[in-house]
């Protein structure tokens, strides 16, 4: 890893030096310099579409960053989410693959992947950043689709996400990227020291069988059951069915917060690992309770209504108290 020679932005004002690989920083710098350039032409006045503290922010921003993997995610991002990206350290950008990388891009892109054997699906371009994990796949394939929703990754345009917590990040990415591969995929990961990991397989496997927060806006703050690749899925989804409430699917059921103590017996039951997140949603609805009063209730039945007296047969014999004197 070297740092790059220090750049210049439109006023005369040094930039800092980019840190990476040789290749990937005289890419980054391209990225950076064409930037400064956009940057410099609208605080000018080029455009009348952009305002100048806009454009005055724009400029400010580019000395944030110094990781060359940094910019090359980031290369495609309009201005607005570029500031962002580049100015809030917890909002990351989507993920954009460029369309036609030119010879130094290629040349970087080569470095940065990892080819299985047989090649039989997309390339995976992975990143890892502030609590996120995101894989974009070059071309669309159900297969590899398949193997990411099983991984617990949901759609964001363009790209597949998944929240990881810091502390098994780059787990999580390492992980997938090994599945991804497995499968046939290609992967390209910027980042030299998660690509070295994933060739030596550095990763603790997760458990195929977890209780985690949904992330599905349709089942919100929702505990969600995933057995997707697990051995006995179908044993999972049967036991799944007996929780109360539980919307039962084929690799995966989702349950309500308010029934947690269920979900911590279920997991202790089936062998289910509760994420850090379904640990706090847990906690957090424990926490709800305290100091309410515990009551054994047992309700009551009302008085049941007397039977309507039943009528005899007809005989034809007139009754005794009925008969004229």
């Amino acid at each position: 890893m070297s740092p790059d020679k220090e750049g210049e932005d439109d006023r005369g004002a040094t930039l800092p030096p980019l840190v990476g690989s040789d290749k990937q920083v005289a890419w980054a710098l391209e990225i950076r310099n064409a930037r400064a350039a956009e940057a410099a032409l609208m605080r000018s006045g080029w455009t009348w579409r952009v305002p100048r503290e806009q454009a005055e922010a724009y400029l400010k921003s580019l000395p944030i960053r110094t990781l060359a993997h940094w910019w090359i995610e980031t290369r495609h991002l309009p201005i607005q989410q570029f500031l962002l990206a580049a100015n809030e350290p917890r909002i990351e950008p989507p993920y954009v693959r460029p369309a036609a990388p030119s010879e130094q891009a290629q040349a970087v892109m080569a470095e940065a992947t990892l080819v299985p054997g047989k090649v039989t699906g997309p390339t995976a371009e992975i990143s890892l950043a502030n609590g996120l994990a995101r894989v974009m796949l070059s071309d669309f394939d159900k297969d590899a689709n398949a193997v990411l929703k099983s991984g617990g990754y949901r759609w964001d345009k363009p790209a597949w996400v998944r929240a990881v917590p810091d502390d098994v990040a780059a787990h999580r990415a390492v992980e997938i990227a090994v599945r991804l591969l497995a499968y046939g995929c290609p992967v390209c990961i910027f980042d030299e020291a998660l690509r070295q990991r994933v060739v030596n397989h550095d990763y603790e496997p997760e458990s195929p069988r977890r209780v985690e927060v949904s992330t599905n806006p349709k089942y919100s703050r929702k505990f969600r059951l995933t057995w997707a690749l697990d051995t006995e899925a179908p044993q999972c989804m049967q036991a799944a069915r007996d929780l109360h409430g539980a919307r039962v699917f084929d690799d995966a059921a989702y349950v309500s917060a308010s029934h947690f103590e269920d979900i911590e017996d279920f997991a202790r039951r089936n062998g289910f690992a509760i994420t850090p997140e379904a640990q706090a949603l847990i906690d957090a609805q424990r926490q709800n309770l305290l100091g309410a009063i515990t009551v054994s209730a047992s309700p009551k039945v009302a008085p049941g209504i007397p039977a309507k007296p039943r009528r005899g047969a007809a005989t034809g014999v007139i009754d005794d108290d009925l008969r004229d004197e």
